[in-house]
């Protein structure tokens, strides 16, 4: 009753769940670190012929069988919950369906509980609240507090990876591994959901290839009992399906011989498509579909700006600095490597990272 979706930083014959741990073994040793994915969804895709019925009614069929099998082999279900498309589709999945889920879990931004500064979450909550207690068990809350905040003071919390999974540099007291520990206990009987990911699809020389990046799915990395639910190794029928529908809602002429395809890197209208596409559910809330307030590159969203006004209040003003010095830190230790680091002014974030990459052909995956 176990499920483990094995991901990880290879360099040389060593590997890391931590970007910058990898990076101080390349120092050592040369190697430029590799994002592997768990082989068990390559295998269970490579080959895998596109599915007759690739309609949004039949990739949710695909979704709430998968959703029933898990809540008959786990004792517990438990969603980590933000309100997104992603998190929200599985919880209305559940609901509509009479699939019960145990436990959502959301993780707030204001120490104070501010309503602005918490209203992404708070927007999502109350769609989820009204179902606590029936198709929901409890839907649990978490508020950083002052203290949580101190981890800047270590020097090398970087390299924390139940802090900083992947390749994650945090603006926040935030590390899924150390929630989901706080949820789960890793008990093996409880199943973590969390609504990882909306495909990725590399444009290659006119080839067309599905693969993974450790920005999004990588947060995963070391988690047991967690099964990223849009992109889940016993599910490969979702994954592929999932796949070809944004091929077939996206213009891919217009991308040229090389580019990258995705749901993030489209515009608004191309999103409302796939979403319909894809089956999702929608939540009302055009700043939580669109994920207008937290996808901000370098952490600059507004929310985590609404966090540091909220610190200067209460006299941590020196915590958004102490953030910007580590940044200064990192570059110091790792700017030099090969394939490391990317800038913007005095911030620094990891170069991101395919994972393995499948061909996508006319009429299946290639191998």
């Amino acid at each position: 009753m176990t499920y483990y979706f094995n991901q990880y930083y290879k360099c040389g014959d060593k590997k890391f769940h931590n970007i910058s741990q990898a990076f101080d073994q390349q120092r050592i040793s040369g190697n430029v670190p590799e994002y592997v994915i768990d082989h068990e969804l390559i295998d269970s895709i490579e080959n895998f012929k596109k599915p007759k019925d690739i309609s949004s009614k039949r990739i949710r069929e695909l979704m709430i069988t998968r959703l029933r099998a898990l809540r008959k082999k786990y004792n517990r279900l438990v969603l980590a919950y933000s309100g997104g498309t992603d998190s929200y589709t599985i919880l209305r999945l559940c609901v509509d369906n009479d699939i019960y889920i145990d436990e959502t879990f959301t993780h707030m931004v204001s120490t104070r509980n501010d309503l602005r500064t918490n209203i992404e979450y708070i927007a999502a909550l109350k769609c989820a609240k009204p179902y606590e207690g029936k198709m929901i068990g409890k839907c649990t809350i978490v508020h950083p507090t002052v203290d949580e905040h101190s981890y800047v003071d270590n020097p090398f919390w970087f390299r924390d990876d139940m802090m900083c999974p992947g390749a994650n540099i945090t603006w926040r007291p935030y590390g899924l591994p150390a929630l989901a520990k706080k949820v789960t206990n890793h008990d093996p009987s409880t199943l973590l959901i969390v609504g990882y990911e909306k495909p990725k699809i590399t444009l290659e020389d006119g080839k067309l290839f599905w693969t993974m990046t450790d920005a999004g799915i990588g947060e995963m990395m070391g988690i047991p009992n967690a099964v990223p639910f849009y992109s889940d190794k016993e599910n490969p029928e979702l994954t592929v399906s999932l796949a070809y529908a944004t091929l077939d809602n996206i213009n891919v002429k217009d991308k040229g011989k090389n580019g990258f395809i995705s749901y993030t890197n489209s515009d608004a209208h191309t999103k409302k498509k796939l979403l319909t596409a894809y089956g999702y559910h929608t939540t009302g809330h055009y700043f939580l579909d669109m994920a207008l307030l937290g996808k901000e590159s370098y952490h600059q969203n507004k929310k985590t700006l609404r966090l540091f006004k909220e610190l200067d209040k209460i006299g941590l003003g020196d915590y958004r600095q102490k953030i910007i010095d580590t940044h200064a830190r990192i570059k110091k230790l790792y700017g030099d490597l090969p394939y490391a680091l990317e800038y913007r002014g005095n911030l620094i974030k990891p170069i991101g990272r395919f994972s393995q990459k499948v061909s996508i052909l006319q009429d299946k995956f290639g191998g």
